[in-house]
């Protein structure tokens, strides 16, 4: 097993911490770069071609979805309406 001692990693990073904080500080900036392109070059760019498709409503499902909207208020409001006793007191 290899040991390293800490008077090698300190004299390692005393020697090249220029390169190395160049290299993160290098990395970082392409990171935001990359992120600059994705999220707002592309947007403002690029048009995005809207496509108008004509849009088709099933009758039945709808019904079924309106019914059950309806259902749901009907709950909603009897439990809203109905008077429950105080338990504090």
């Amino acid at each position: 097993m290899i040991k390293i001692s800490f008077k090698k990693i300190s004299d390692f990073l005393k020697k090249y911490y220029f390169w190395i904080l160049g290299f993160i500080f290098l990395l970082l900036i392409c990171f935001n770069l990359f992120i600059y392109y994705k999220n707002i070059y592309l947007l403002v760019r690029t048009d995005p071609g809207f496509v108008i498709k004509e849009i088709t409503i099933d009758r039945q499902i709808l019904k079924n979805v309106l019914k059950n909207i309806e259902v749901r208020e009907e709950n909603l409001d009897r439990v809203r309406k109905k008077q429950y006793s105080d338990p504090f007191n």
